[in-house]
């Protein structure tokens, strides 16, 4: 017998009679469609995680959902960061559920060590997924479930969490506006079980970043028209001194030339969320390497340039560029020495600051 099952709707369908399936199971966004076109500047380099993204094809995604599982739960494994599974009653996993890279874990491991569960008698909404304690996937994919839990209409008494250890997660929360008393946060090895687990889609899983996710995410915490411009931060450069990776080694040089023309070096770990929302709503200018601090530009105003320094990158942030009318190039960077035996994407960069600024001048950026 199989220990999991490809699609929540398998289950659900397997279980429930079919007079009864659309009082579990509700589908939301089934004819999302995109047509991505080629940004300006050197052509991506993805990393080896993404399908390759095609332009001037048109891109439907899957449908969005949420499922009440009766006497559903949900499992933190305590192997790794975030290994979340959704399990049915007969411990089955819910394959859609769950971050791709951690499927064979479930399979060859994880599935011999389910530890009992705990019951909760009522229905428990889950948004805890793999990534949480990136600001990226924090903000997508575990926030972005929220927006499904609400379009259900299905009652939640409590919504299940991962543990909220950084400041950015209980600051969104609270943005929210989700109470404190309707949190359980799942913690490492943590087993829920529910007389009702509801189950909302994965954003990620149904095309690494959609525009419904940045839609609402961007409504719920840009709070429309609400920007103040600001000309201390109308063109800004993301720096990445403070991380442990994908640095740029030349930023020095690179500063001497981005000073002159009015750029401000902007340190994103410093600051509150509301201060990168106020920060990048207000931006005319962004340049920035790859990076979880990108995310921010779902708040940038249409027609934003945005200049993105990279060796290899993912595709999430293109995407948002589209979705919301940014005005998106790539500058292909080389990778600093001495190189390290880490991932390309993780190594540090050098920026051509030459050609930079023959880009910043043909840009009317003076």
């Amino acid at each position: 017998m199989s220990d999991l099952y490809i699609r929540t709707k398998d289950w659900i369908e397997k279980n429930t009679p079919e007079s009864d399936i659309q009082n579990v199971y509700k589908e939301f966004y089934t004819n999302e469609t995109i047509k991505y076109t080629q940004p300006k500047g050197d052509p991506p380099q993805w990393v080896d995680w993404v399908n390759p993204l095609l332009f001037e094809k048109n891109y439907k995604f899957s449908e969005s959902y949420v499922s009440k599982i009766e006497n559903g739960s949900v499992w933190m494994c305590n192997n790794g960061e975030g290994i979340v599974y959704a399990l049915t009653p007969d411990r089955k996993c819910l394959q859609d559920m769950v971050f791709h890279l951690y499927w064979p874990f479930f399979k060859k491991q994880a599935v011999k060590k389910i530890p009992s569960a705990l019951y909760y008698n009522g229905n428990l909404g889950v948004l805890a997924w793999a990534g949480h304690t990136n600001y990226w996937h924090w903000l997508h994919d575990t926030l972005g479930r929220f927006h499904l839990l609400q379009l259900s209409g299905f009652r939640i008494d409590k919504y299940v969490l991962p543990p909220l250890t950084l400041p950015f997660q209980r600051e969104t929360v609270k943005m929210l506006g989700i109470p404190e008393e309707k949190i359980l946060q799942l913690t490492p090895g943590k087993h829920l079980q529910a007389k009702n687990l509801i189950l909302p889609s994965v954003p990620f899983n149904t095309g690494t970043c959609v525009k419904w996710t940045v839609e609402f995410l961007r409504d719920s915490f840009l709070k429309s028209k609400s920007h103040t411009s600001s000309l201390n931060f109308e063109r800004i450069y993301i720096s990445r001194e403070d991380a442990s990776w994908r640095k740029v080694s030349n930023e020095p040089k690179l500063m001497t030339v981005l000073n002159k023309k009015g750029f401000r070096k902007v340190t994103l770990s410093s600051l509150t969320v509301q201060e990168q929302i106020d920060i990048f709503s207000s931006a005319k200018v962004i340049i920035s390497s790859n990076g979880a601090g990108l995310a921010n530009i779902m708040f940038c105003q249409p027609g934003t340039k945005i200049i993105q320094l990279f060796t290899s990158t993912s595709d999430e942030f293109i995407k948002i560029g589209q979705y919301l009318g940014l005005d998106y190039r790539f500058l292909k960077c080389r990778i600093a020495n001495p190189a390290s035996k880490a991932h390309e994407v993780l190594q540090n960069i050098v920026v051509d600051v030459k050609k930079l600024s023959r880009i910043l001048e043909d840009e009317g950026i003076n």
